[in-house]
């Protein structure tokens, strides 16, 4: 469908997308000014005076919560499109559909705010499938972890269809049919349940160990078989599912953005072509795709040094299969440890579980808990009464050391890990 009408983009952005369909007054879209962009800027932190709160903010930052990898997950600010100086698509994200209806401001129909996003997962005429994509604002750590959060919604049999797919290069120049791509993460994976409800927003949240190649994230319909819908489609001869609050975390509370993400970002809002302009581009851009630029990689916060720090890691041989209950083979490594241990000044001593990622996070998160108290209760009951701090952790398969692919690497990260912090003698 091709938009002529210079104040389409603006009205379909104010259709509410459920049924019964709703009239739209035209009258109330007013056209925005348009004017020069400013560099976009993550953080909003101020220079404070003085050393003393210099040094508070100092503190305050290294404690600060892990800051999203992706632009306006929210969607609530706009982007005005060059080709009709409209708001028609949320600023950071682009749809692979350049006349389709994909950006709602619809108040009390988001799942917070007033924005939010519809992808067509099929249509009357099969073959129709609506994509969006983003650009990190800075490269993933190889191995390491992240945390992808988002809220999804429809009347639609069709929440298990839905991917995300990570690519280095922009997933707009794919020549490639979406059928022959992997998505990575399933929403299916993380659902509560498969029933179609048109006012329940659904949290998915999902694990993806990254490999370091990651420049762009795509959201969409991924099923390689077109779905019999039935009812009425949700707008003209589409059926849609419905897209809001997308966050991508590190999982390592000491990883935070790349010093580089403001001025990505700043390139990110200053692409502004959502139609004729973009098909024009993606065409020239799909027979010669451009280089992929590596993205600056995140970093880790500045952690000072601490005491000397002794480790044991503790095998899962040592514990009964699927429990939590240390086997008679563990002991003389135990009772070997502690000897050891009495000998030195102890200030604390950190005991962190870790599973491998067979069944659930809760489940897994619980046997990790589990096995690091046995660990330390033992040993605790092999020193002499001194006051040792003893901190007891359980992280499940979130810091594997291995490839949980093979039966190799699944055993080395099952595991119980022994910190022990000295003091300065």
């Amino acid at each position: 469908m091709l938009i002529n009408d210079p104040i389409a983009c603006c009205s379909l952005r104010k259709l509410i997308p459920f049924l019964p369909f709703q009239q739209v007054d035209l009258s109330t879209c007013q056209p925005f000014t348009f004017s020069t962009r400013q560099p976009v800027h993550l953080s909003t932190r101020q220079p404070l005076g003085g050393l003393i709160l210099l040094f508070i903010g100092i503190l305050l930052s290294m404690y600060a919560p892990a800051q999203n990898l992706l632009a306006n997950g929210s969607f609530e600010e706009e982007n005005i499109c060059v080709e009709y100086k409209h708001n028609c698509a949320p600023e950071a994200w682009m749809a692979n559909s350049m006349w389709a209806n994909y950006y709602y401001y619809t108040p009390g129909k988001a799942y917070e705010g007033t924005h939010f996003i519809g992808l067509a997962a099929g249509a009357v005429y099969q073959g129709v499938h609506n994509f969006i994509r983003t650009r990190l604002l800075c490269g993933l750590q190889p191995g390491h972890q992240y945390q992808l959060t988002f809220y999804l919604r429809s009347r639609h049999d069709i929440l298990d269809s839905v991917g995300v797919y990570f690519s280095p290069g922009d997933f707009l120049y794919e020549k490639r049919s979406f059928k022959l791509l992997e998505p990575q993460l399933w929403a299916v994976n993380a659902l509560d349940t498969l029933e179609a409800d048109p006012n329940y927003w659904q949290k998915v949240r999902l694990i993806y160990t990254a490999t370091g190649e990651e420049g762009f994230m795509t959201i969409g319909s991924f099923n390689r078989k077109e779905y019999k819908f039935r009812g009425s489609p949700d707008f003209n001869r589409d059926y849609y599912f419905y897209v809001d609050e997308v966050s991508l975390i590190p999982l390592d509370k000491q990883e935070q953005l790349c010093p580089q993400a403001d001025s990505v970002a700043t390139d990110i809002y200053n692409e502004n072509q959502h139609h004729e302009m973009l098909k024009r581009q993606v065409y020239a851009r799909s027979k010669n795709p451009p280089p992929i630029m590596p993205l600056p990689k995140t970093r880790n916060r500045f952690i000072p040094p601490r005491q000397r720090i002794d480790t044991l890691i503790i095998p899962d041989i040592f514990f009964a299969t699927a429990s939590y209950e240390l086997s008679p083979k563990s002991y003389h490594l135990l009772d070997s440890f502690s000897n050891q241990l009495s000998r030195f000044r102890v200030d604390s001593v950190v005991i962190e579980g870790h599973t491998d990622s067979v069944g659930k996070l809760a489940y897994n998160q619980r046997l990790s808990l589990n096995r690091a108290t046995a660990v330390q209760e033992y040993i605790e009951d092999k020193l002499p009464p001194e006051k040792i701090v003893f901190t007891v952790r359980g992280f499940a398969f979130t810091k594997p050391v291995a490839s949980n692919k093979t039966p190799r690497g699944r055993q080395k990260n099952r595991r119980v890990e022994v910190y022990v912090y000295r003091k300065e003698q």
